[in-house]
């Protein structure tokens, strides 16, 4: 079993985080902005940032409002008791905020000390590696209370967000997670999946023609972790279809796919989802020999991140932010010839 979790940094879950200060106004991201304006103004862009506020969470939580949620998508105490007395507030609106990483027993705690810091800052090291991020990133099915069903009191073995071990047996263990998602100016933007860049630079697609088909490859060459991670519902969808005959519409989805189990939790029924390195080549007949492809005829090659599990959200649940991305988009009579 990898040892990935920092269990006297976060509770994984199973409950709030207490900083060692009690007024809010201190645990606000408000209070470090006058001498940390570059960060936090790369964090107030973040998905951190949105982690209690962005809709696809919101309309999840709503289902089943648990405790268990608030705890890694607003995980300070103070912002479990906006949550409890008012369903939310400001300093839960803050989503992950500086004091949920950077504030412990009422101390700053940072990989490092910057020159000129006027606090007492407690050197921690875990900071800068990925044991940190599996605080939140890394955990099994919840598993209940039996005498509270609204109580998650611990973790089956079944991952349920698998990212840091994921990680952790690739290729790319070495580097940190923060080598890649930590890039930025002040290293606190932390792109991922709703990052179309970042999409594009962890997956290669590559198109080729034979004379009624298409050779289409999808490789992860970029990311450290599986492609889709995280969040049970995120797929990818790569599509073929001519507009002459969009009926015959061929789709080929990466993800993952479960089943419950008697005693609670769930197992994994089928995972195609592209660990690091993995590369997969599918054959897309095309149907149509007298008709080849050209510019008047031509196929559409699509590659889609989905990040729900309806990528069309019908009433009530539509969502206020993009359920999808198109990653890759091309004309296939544009594609070279097949070696």
């Amino acid at each position: 079993m990898i040892a990935i979790l920092i269990l006297d940094l976060f509770n994984i879950g199973l409950g709030p985080i207490n900083t060692g200060i009690a007024p809010p106004e201190l645990l606000s991201a408000a209070a470090c902005v006058t001498c940390h304006a570059e960060t936090h103004d790369e964090w107030k862009k973040s998905r951190h940032a949105l982690a209690w506020t962005n809709t696809i969470f919101q309309r999840e939580y709503r289902t089943r409002p648990l405790a268990w949620c608030v705890h890694c998508h607003a995980p300070l105490a103070a912002q479990m008791d906006e949550v409890r007395k008012n369903g939310g507030g400001a300093l839960a609106a803050e989503g992950v905020s500086c004091a949920v990483c950077h504030l412990r027993d009422g101390k700053i705690i940072a990989a490092r000390k910057r020159t000129g810091s006027p606090h007492a800052t407690e050197i921690t090291p875990e900071l800068d590696q990925p044991a940190f991020c599996g605080g939140c990133h890394q955990f099994g099915f919840p598993r209940f209370d039996p005498t509270d069903s609204e109580k998650v009191a611990g973790y089956f073995v079944e991952p349920m967000q698998d990212t840091v071990a994921q990680h952790a047996r690739g290729p790319y263990a070495p580097t940190p997670c923060q080598g890649c998602h930590a890039r930025t100016a002040a290293r606190h933007l932390y792109p991922g999946s709703h990052d179309l860049d970042m999409l594009k630079q962890a997956l290669q697609l590559t198109v080729c023609r034979e004379r009624d088909a298409l050779r289409i490859s999808l490789k992860n060459q970029g990311a450290g972790h599986h492609v889709p991670t995280g969040d049970v519902h995120r797929h990818l969808a790569l599509r073929v279809w001519r507009p002459s005959a969009p009926e015959r519409l061929h789709e080929t989805l990466f993800g993952r796919t479960f089943a419950p189990l008697p005693e609670g939790g769930k197992r994994t029924l089928t995972d195609t989802t592209l660990a690091p390195a993995e590369q997969r080549t599918i054959r897309v007949p095309l149907g149509e020999r007298s008709r080849p492809l050209s510019p008047r005829q031509p196929a559409r090659v699509e590659l889609r991140y989905i990040y729900t599990i309806d990528e069309f959200p019908l009433r009530p649940g539509e969502l206020a932010e993009p359920t999808w991305v198109t990653v890759f988009s091309q004309n296939a009579a544009t594609a070279r010839p097949c070696q």
